[in-house]
């Protein structure tokens, strides 16, 4: 299940404050590796095995203010680590075809 809105009156500073009060935790910053008071959007994770299935959020600060905001609800840790495994494979595959193929020899 996927989720998309925009945000009036909230930054990506002001959502990442309250995702990580909630135990959500940074992925990356946007633009990659600023800090996040300069950062125009972020990704991050929420849920464990304790809370409740993963939760990605990808939010993006508009040029007018407020923010969008995308979620992507696994139904399970399953599906998420399935999803984190086709990431890897495809960076594997596509970015570093050498690695490849060493893997496949071993």
């Amino acid at each position: 299940m996927t989720f998309a809105a925009p945000i009036k009156h909230e930054t990506p500073q002001t959502v990442l404050e309250k995702q990580l009060e909630m135990g959500g935790r940074l992925l990356l910053t946007i633009p990659f590796g600023v800090p996040i008071d300069e950062m125009q959007g972020f990704v991050s994770i929420m849920g464990s095995k304790e809370i409740h299935e993963p939760v990605m959020t990808i939010c993006v600060g508009k040029p007018a203010g407020g923010s969008i905001i995308s979620t992507i609800v696994f139904d399970s840790t399953e599906r998420f680590t399935d999803f984190v495994d086709k990431i890897h494979m495809d960076r594997m595959m596509y970015f570093e075809a050498d690695n490849l193929a060493l893997a496949l020899d071993n």
